[in-house]
């Protein structure tokens, strides 16, 4: 049975891949380099980034059918992994691959991997692929939450002129804590689904 739309999907994949909080990244990874080639650049890692997410999306409903994992524990999983990543949006390690980027042009890494699909976003794609009976409504949510991503990036040095580095800090929280909800509401309908199985 399928409790996911859309629209949902959509909105916590691009939480996820936390594009906001990416500008700063993507933009000091483009210095030096001019617009129309950017542009290139990103809609090429954009393009990487969408194959590995269609990859993961297959190989998810694979492997879980494969090992008979339950509906339950996916749900409860899924709530405990988005409640994690949320908490590293809110609180980001000081440490991180943003603090830490290589120089020269991005090919696959550090971009498109992991800063646009990383492994949380690839293991959440893994679990709902599990969840949601609607091979439709995943694929759809994957074009939607990429293009999204496309168009925030793409507009990334207007987006920190107009928000200003604090704006956009302040709108990075406010996608960490929409992610904390779901993550809360997704846990709380793992357990109540659990329970309902005694």
């Amino acid at each position: 049975m399928s409790g996911l739309s859309l629209l949902s999907v959509s909105v916590v994949l691009f939480l996820i891949m936390d594009p906001i909080g990416n500008i700063a990244a993507y933009l000091t990874l483009m210095q030096g380099i001019t617009p129309a080639r950017r542009a290139l650049i990103l809609f090429r890692e954009i393009a990487i980034a969408f194959t590995a997410m269609l990859l993961f999306n297959y190989l998810g409903e694979y492997i879980f059918t494969l090992l008979g994992i339950s509906e339950v524990a996916v749900r409860i999983a899924s709530g405990v992994i988005l409640f994690l990543i949320a908490i590293k949006i809110l609180f980001p390690s000081a440490n991180g691959l943003r603090s830490n980027l290589p120089k020269g042009e991005p090919f696959i890494i550090p971009l498109a991997i992991p800063l646009i699909a990383g492994p949380s976003l690839l293991a959440t794609i893994m679990l709902y692929a599990r969840m949601e009976s609607s091979e439709l409504i995943m694929l759809g949510a994957i074009v939607i939450a990429t293009l999204s991503t496309f168009v925030v990036l793409l507009l990334a040095p207007y987006l920190q002129r107009f928000l200003g580095n604090n704006g956009l800090l302040a709108l990075e929280k406010l996608m960490g804590m929409i992610l904390v909800l779901m993550a809360v509401q997704r846990f709380a309908e793992g357990i109540k689904q659990f329970i309902k199985t005694f």
